[in-house]
């Protein structure tokens, strides 16, 4: 693996990780690093959808968290930061904001659905003005890659005019992981094995579009 990489850059190949090969790999890895804000939704005093018990809040949280956990120790070329990591308030023009001050590459939204009871599925949202190719691309890759791998309905990939996909200055993504207030679909949302479940393909789902390596 040293030869090859030595190789790729230019380096003397030796097969050693010399003090020229640790630098051409930390300058590599330094560089080439995509930094994604994870915004899970509501918190604090804001409890977002409730059903039979459960909160949005709680749920988007859970699975913003393990899915930064998933990315962060099995890839590598990612940074991740939160709007917040624990059960706070923050308010939704903050969250753009400290997504626009960190100098995200990408932003996303993690939230739950509620309708009347009757509603399910899984859908996502990007800005309905002015966005980039990337941003549609970016949507089409996650969503697909989501929505292939969950037994859901499929509700699609959707446009709105909401706060953090307006404010943000980079591509932003906003998920529906299915609704809370739909007995069904709640029973899964607090399942651990299937929260799980949504936090790996979305990561992979993030890992693909991206192109990132594995560790």
């Amino acid at each position: 693996v040293v030869r090859d990489f030595q190789e790729a850059y230019g380096l003397p190949v030796s097969g050693i990780m010399d003090e020229v090969s640790l630098s051409e790999l930390n300058y590599q890895v330094n560089t080439n690093v995509v930094k994604i804000f994870f915004d899970p939704g509501h918190g604090g005093n804001d409890p977002g959808g409730q059903g039979y018990g459960l909160k949005e809040k709680d749920v988007a949280l859970d699975i913003a968290l393990k899915t930064a956990n998933i990315l962060t120790q099995n890839y590598i070329g990612i940074d991740i930061e939160f709007s917040r990591k624990t059960d706070e308030t923050i308010e939704l023009s903050n969250r753009a904001t400290m997504a626009n001050d960190w100098g995200a590459d990408y932003f996303m939204s993690f939230h739950n659905n509620a309708f009347d009871g009757t509603a399910h599925g899984f859908e996502t949202f990007i800005y309905n003005g002015n966005v980039s190719g990337e941003t549609k691309e970016r949507q089409q890759d996650i969503h697909t890659y989501i929505k292939n791998r969950i037994d859901v309905n499929d509700r699609g990939m959707k446009e709105a005019n909401f706060n953090v996909l307006r404010n943000t200055e980079m591509p932003a993504l906003l998920l529906e992981y299915l609704f809370i207030d739909n007995y069904e679909e709640n029973q899964l949302l607090r399942s651990e094995s299937y929260l799980n479940h949504l936090a790996q393909v979305t990561a992979e789902a993030v890992a693909q579009s991206f192109d990132l390596n594995r560790r």
